[in-house]
């Protein structure tokens, strides 16, 4: 077919046409499962899940997922991994939080608080992986255990509540009708996409993660930036810290538990390569998008909490099969 209807055929079906650019996206997988999964739901549970109000409340369950993502992403950028992040805000609630109790905190610095102790934790993490030498899974697994461990000691079982309304305001209030916490995780998302996509930076993570030997002969401190992706993801824990202490009213030695296999998994899922070198923001999005909707919908379902952790499991043994499926097919 030689007409112009087999010319659009061949430009959306051809090498380089519309559908095998769409198929190439690293989010491609992602965002047809929302889809599916969508249409699913909606189905199952009698439009009781495709509601503005339903879809706000995913997202205001996922805000804290998505503003940990983004440091996620950073971090898995250059080939490694942060699974200390759920520990991380349990430190910062616990810190901030008895701060602001015991009054020695004045509630106005609670916010940039909770930024720099996460950025401290995060240092210490960047500071074992790139000069201790320890790998990125092991650095932040030894973390994972240590700063819970600390959360627990500090805390015990005494629940720190009635906190301040600037705490309270970021997990809980609304503009326009779209709570505080997404737009926060939006910004941080969007800003996130820029630095890894538009700035000089960016392309260093990205030379790091997918060749360090080559990225440190083009003279690329690359133990210095490695170790600030570590940092980063600190200080976005402690945001999520404060997006958690907000909607909760409260901080507890249990904060933050668990979060860190929703946004690994929703960082793989969305195509940011586990072994470094490619990362896509905008699929970090979807996925988080992607498990928030699945927790949300398997609630409506009737699913238990332990059949979505089993899902959730096996999502994450796709994913990464997934890509070393697609890594043994590549190029080269």
């Amino acid at each position: 077919m030689n007409g112009p209807a087999g010319g659009a055929r061949n430009r959306f079906l051809g090498a380089g046409g519309t559908a095998e650019r769409a198929l190439a996206l690293p989010f491609f997988n992602v965002a047809v499962a929302i889809v599916v999964l969508y249409a699913v739901f909606t189905a199952i549970t009698g439009e009781t899940f495709n509601t503005a109000n339903n879809q706000i409340t995913i997202m205001r369950a996922a805000a804290v997922f998505l503003i940990l993502g983004v440091g996620q992403t950073f971090a898995m950028t250059t080939g490694g991994i942060d699974i200390s992040t759920g520990s991380m805000i349990g430190v910062v609630g616990a810190i901030v939080g008895s701060g602001l109790e015991l009054g020695w905190m004045d509630p106005i610095y609670a916010i940039p608080s909770a930024i720099l102790v996460g950025a401290v934790l995060g240092a210490f993490n960047g500071f074992n992986i790139t000069v201790l030498g320890v790998p990125p899974l092991l650095a932040t697994l030894g973390t994972f255990v240590a700063y819970r461990g600390f959360t627990q000691y500090y805390m015990g079982v005494n629940l720190v509540t009635g906190l301040p309304d600037v705490v309270v305001a970021v997990g809980r209030a609304s503009v326009l009708g779209l709570p505080v916490s997404v737009i926060v995780a939006l910004a941080i998302a969007v800003l996130g996409w820029f630095v890894l996509n538009r700035t000089l930076y960016g392309r260093y993570i990205t030379a790091i993660g997918s060749n360090p030997s080559a990225a440190e002969a083009t003279r690329i401190n690359v133990k210095a930036i490695t170790a600030s992706t570590y940092v980063i993801q600190g200080a976005l824990a402690g945001v999520a810290a404060l997006v958690l202490m907000g909607r909760l009213d409260s901080a507890s030695a249990a904060m933050g538990e668990g979060v860190e296999l929703h946004v690994i998994a929703a960082v793989v899922l969305g195509g940011t390569y586990l072994f470094g070198g490619r990362s896509t923001m905008i699929g970090t999005l979807l996925g988080v998008y992607l498990i928030g909707m699945l927790e949300n919908g398997l609630i409506q379902t009737g699913a238990g909490f332990f059949v979505q952790r089993i899902i959730l499991g096996l999502l994450i043994i796709a994913a990464v099969a997934l890509q070393l499926q697609q890594r043994r097919s590549g190029p080269g």
